[in-house]
């Protein structure tokens, strides 16, 4: 083929390329709904005529700053953009009227400078007004720039020139053009077919390499083979740099979906992780999505909520954490400051997470079970431990007490040595049931309560105790309480940090303790010894939690028992 034969081939590819772009146009407003965004069909027409109608090159003083400005919905914003909008078509109109002449004047600079004020109302656009879909719309417009500056770079590299001199030069600048074209109509006609982020990201880590190791070799002074050498060496280290600048353009540093699922793993397997499972969950949603609210929400654990409540947030979505057929929980996601809805890849994290957080909710829901089915056994214990010491206290002991008496009195009467040996065993009896009494359970808890029974347990001058005077608590709550007190003032005088406060206190269905000294406090790699370990046992033996607050100076031992056993 001659080379006016491959100029004109490309010229008719180009024509094609935008006449069908033209006719999808054109043919989607009719699925359109009512409203204003026939005049981005409008503008978008207006543009192609400037790429093939001969010389139709002024309409693009017309048809860039209509696009510019109403892209992608069809609303001019601000609306003051109407004024340079207006004035750049008036001047388009002066030099086609006066055949060129105004494109000829010193002050046509300002004309053509001026459409840098359109593109700086658009960056505003998209950064504060625009949806989600409208940003994925203006990203396409931006991924088909990216790449016809570089196919123009490419061609000024090969050639020496852009659409002048040799065939090469012409047929790749007629080119260069179409992916701008194409992306501006895939942003109108269906910006959500494909995943734009990638593609932008691909084509920014690609072109950023690309660039650096070209400004390399050019700038170093030394034979080809060590120029070689170079970027073979830095050609690694280089991409992945342009990687992380990718992903920090298009996704601000948010973790892809691997990574993510790989925190919220990490996050889990801490002990914090482990007991807050729900929260950690969340967190885990919130901080990959990058969100400053979130909640999640099910019939086994109390709801975790972070930042303002995410029921009133416009956009939100709901994503049920299922696992075998079984919704364990209900992530309520909204999208992030100034967006819409979630991206694409957000939902491909959502779903990598969601993957792998149902089998770790379903874990903590099954220790929930464990946990709570043990606190119904211990109250039950406690409660029967109660009943048996009243019994043996209320009833066997006088019991036998009586009849030793009596055995007392026949054997002063009789003198006879069975009866005097029927008496010593009978006192043996009851000496063995108060005791058997006693090690069930405290007598002076069950008869005066916890608070008499802290004061007998671990009262003395270094002792405050702060506590209601009366105390109606469930047989398992209340010993748990004693001993867990003990534990905490035992150690707390063990390492001379008196003086100690006790505090107790009754609120939304939990006694809450807090156990406090003078002491030095917890240093920040305490290893849990018998005492904590004690302390944290008869804890969850209750379904109770136990943490120690090191905000102030001092040891400070928080612990909540539940008053009722779910």
């Amino acid at each position: 083929m001659t080379p006016d034969g491959l100029v004109r081939t490309s010229e008719i590819a180009v024509t094609v390329v935008v006449l069908v772009l033209a006719v999808l146009l054109l043919a989607s407003l009719r699925r359109m709904p009512r409203g204003p965004r026939w005049v981005v069909v409008l503008a978008c027409l207006l543009l192609y005529a400037v790429v093939v109608v001969p010389g139709a090159h002024t309409l693009w003083f017309v048809a860039f700053p209509l696009l510019v400005a109403v892209y992608p919905d069809g609303v001019i914003t601000p609306r003051w953009l109407w004024v340079p909008v207006g004035m750049l078509a008036v001047a388009a109109f002066g030099d086609l009227v006066t055949a060129g002449m105004w494109s000829e004047s010193p002050w046509w600079g300002l004309v053509v400078n001026s459409q840098l004020l359109l593109l700086l109302a658009q960056v505003h656009r998209y950064r504060r007004r625009s949806s989600t879909q409208e940003r994925e719309s203006v990203r396409w417009v931006i991924l088909g720039t990216l790449l016809t500056m570089a196919s123009f770079a490419a061609t000024q590299a090969a050639f020496g020139s852009i659409g002048e001199g040799s065939t090469g030069s012409v047929v790749a600048a007629q080119l260069a053009g179409l992916p701008l074209l194409v992306g501006v109509a895939v942003g109108v006609l269906a910006p959500r077919a494909l995943d734009v982020d990638e593609f932008l990201r691909a084509t920014v880590v690609s072109l950023g390499t690309i660039t650096a190791l070209t400004v390399v070799v050019r700038s170093l002074p030394a034979p080809d083979w060590v120029r070689l050498v170079v970027v073979a060496v830095i050609a690694a280290p280089v991409a992945l740099t342009m990687t992380r600048v990718g992903d920090w353009l298009l996704y601000r540093g948010r973790p892809d979906p691997d990574r993510a699922v790989t925190r919220m793993l990490a996050a889990l397997n801490t002990r914090t992780g482990q007991q807050e499972t729900p929260r950690t969950v969340l967190t885990a949603f919130t901080d990959a999505l990058y969100l400053d609210q979130g909640r999640i929400s099910g019939s086994w654990f109390e709801p975790a909520a972070l930042g303002p409540d995410t029921s009133t947030a416009s956009g939100g979505e709901s994503f049920p954490v299922e696992y075998r057929g079984e919704v364990l929980a209900v992530l309520e996601l909204p999208p992030r400051r100034g967006e819409s809805t979630l991206t694409r890849r957000d939902r491909r994290v959502v779903d990598g997470l969601l993957a792998q957080a149902a089998p770790a909710l379903d874990a903590a829901r099954t220790v929930v079970a464990l946990r709570e089915s043990r606190a119904r056994t211990v109250a039950a214990r406690e409660e029967e431990r109660r009943r048996i010491r009243r019994e043996l206290h209320d009833d066997l002991g006088p019991t036998l007490s009586g009849i030793a008496l009596s055995a007392a009195a026949l054997a002063a009467r009789t003198k006879d040595p069975e009866a005097a040996e029927l008496h010593r065993e009978l006192r043996l009896a009851v000496e063995q049931s108060r005791e058997l009494a006693y090690g069930l359970r405290p007598p002076v808890l069950d008869d005066h309560g916890l608070v008499a029974a802290l004061h007998d347990r671990v009262g003395g001058p270094d002792v405050q105790i702060d506590a209601p005077e009366h105390l109606d608590l469930p047989a398992s709550v209340d010993l748990a309480a004693l001993r867990i007190i003990g534990e905490a003032v035992t150690n707390a005088r063990k390492h001379g940090a008196a003086p100690i406060g006790i505090r107790l206190r009754l609120r939304d269905g939990m006694l809450r303790l807090l156990v406090s000294d003078a002491g030095p406090g917890l240093p920040p790699d305490v290893r849990a010894g018998i005492g904590m370990m004690s302390i944290s046992e008869r804890t969850d033996e209750v379904g109770g939690t136990a943490r120690y607050d090191r905000s102030t100076k001092g040891c400070h031992l928080v612990v909540d028992l539940p008053l009722e056993v779910s």
